[in-house]
């Protein structure tokens, strides 16, 4: 039933049926779960074959897409979409991350910190095509308070006196298999931190960054692009063991697995 009151909202919310909830003429509403396929690829295709009454709704979070057709119209979609099922392939993401200390955190800036470089380390990780992994920036952040007050303007965490404490920071990448050599990187700034007595993580979707990259070809995610650019440069600095802030250097390339 909850699954269905979902799918209702969504419905109405798009347009998709009248405020009575009911579908014009003899148009039916049906929803197609997606697995692994691309959620915009899928609807591009649909939007191809639907009548001039139809509508088609990109649920992306749900990995799903609902359609609003007639009969004849639901029966050509759903053959079709069979042949966009992506077989599951797993993508091998090699992490490198290195540090510089910053001498100055109170006035952080990118042309005048005096730094030197740390420990560089490696880290392996294995994840499915469309799934999610987590890759650490900082344990600690110096810039807790402004990112509790910058988070709060943003709706990120209710509005409260009581703040969060043991901020972390990490980068959520979301790989997908585009074709043998390119895949597209989905890359969202995420924060877990304790509040009250939960533990909590919090994502930052607004400022999520997609790049499409040949398989084993490096990036610095430092360097992609972030609408803020102040939170981007306050994101990417943690405390070294030391109590030091330092500058989290992270490096990426994926390849997909045989």
């Amino acid at each position: 039933m909850g699954s269905l009151r979902v799918v209702l909202c969504v419905i109405v919310a798009a347009g998709l049926v009248g405020v009575t909830g009911l579908a014009a003429d003899d148009r039916v509403v049906k929803v197609y779960p997606l697995d692994l396929t691309d959620t915009a690829s899928a609807a591009e295709l649909v939007r191809g074959m639907l009548s001039p009454g139809g509508r088609v709704v990109e649920d992306a979070p749900n990995r799903r897409i609902i359609v609003l057709d007639v009969p004849a119209v639901q029966a050509r979609v759903a053959e079709a979409l069979k042949t966009l099922r992506v077989p599951a392939r797993n993508v091998r993401i090699t992490v490198t991350h290195s540090s510089e200390r910053v001498e100055d955190a109170s006035h952080f800036g990118v042309t005048n910190s005096s730094s030197r470089s740390t420990l560089e380390t490696r880290q392996d990780i294995v994840v499915l095509s469309g799934g999610r992994a987590s890759i650490q920036v900082a344990e600690q952040i110096p810039y807790a308070e402004w990112f509790w007050t910058w988070g709060q303007g943003a709706g990120l965490w209710p509005a409260q006196s009581v703040q969060w404490r043991g901020v972390g920071t990490s980068l959520a990448v979301e790989p997908l298999v585009l074709d043998d050599h390119t895949i597209r990187l989905r890359v969202t700034p995420e924060f877990s931190y304790f509040l009250d007595r939960g533990q909590l993580i919090s994502r930052v979707q607004q400022l999520s960054t997609e790049v499409i990259v040949r398989e084993g070809e490096e990036i610095d995610l430092g360097g992609l692009p972030m609408s803020n650019r102040e939170f981007k440069e306050k994101f990417f600095i943690g405390m070294g063991r030391t109590g030091q802030a330092e500058r989290m250097n992270i490096r990426l390339r994926a390849r997909v697995e045989p």
